[in-house]
């Protein structure tokens, strides 16, 4: 599959293939209901997706689940491969030693306004400042544009520095959360 540098010309849809900073060339696509019934295990994103979510801390967990913790398990992993039909649901995924192993995931469900929508990235801490947020954010934001979505918002905890930079750099704008001062609330204009 040729490297691209620029996956957000290509639709939501298809299969997309970078180099990330450490040079690991990553795939990232949608998540689909009928990848938790491929029988191929090397193939089953269900498979994957709980392998990832065991990788993970439960604080890590909870940005998975835009917020919503739960432990990795089967049905939370099938839950995960199966979105609903108005949200968008990316993984990246690399080759290690010829297995797909998935190293992030990204979300937005709309709200009921359908002018706005919540999003959650989670990264593997292994594959942190690769470049892998970067790609599933920027992807997320294409998709939103595309769909009309005027308002993205994101909630991080107050210590996750490195998803506030991120954030910021992306052009989320910082607000305190009325509700949780233990988190930072993020809103990106789409207009």
């Amino acid at each position: 599959m040729p490297a691209i540098t620029n996956p957000i010309d290509l639709p939501v849809e298809e299969l997309r293939a970078c180099r990330l900073r450490n040079g690991a060339l990553v795939h990232l696509r949608d998540i689909r209901p009928e990848d938790a019934k491929l029988e191929r295990d090397f193939l089953s994103h269900a498979k994957l997706e709980r392998d990832f979510l065991s990788h993970l801390s439960p604080e890590y967990r909870a940005y998975r689940f835009l917020g919503l913790i739960k432990p990795p398990s089967s049905e939370v992993a099938r839950e995960l491969t199966h979105p609903d039909p108005e949200e968008v649901a990316l993984i990246a995924i690399v080759d290690e030693e010829g297995k797909p192993r998935e190293i992030g995931a990204g979300r937005f469900r709309p709200r009921a306004d359908g002018e706005s929508c919540d999003c959650a990235i989670t990264v593997d801490p292994e594959w942190q400042r690769f470049g892998v947020g970067s790609l599933l954010m920027q992807s997320l934001i294409e998709a939103a544009k595309s769909r009309g979505i005027q308002w993205m918002y994101a909630v991080d905890p107050v210590r996750c520095l490195g998803s506030h930079k991120l954030a910021q750099r992306l052009g989320f704008q910082p607000c305190s959360d009325p509700e949780d001062p233990a988190a930072t609330s993020f809103k990106l204009d789409l207009h």
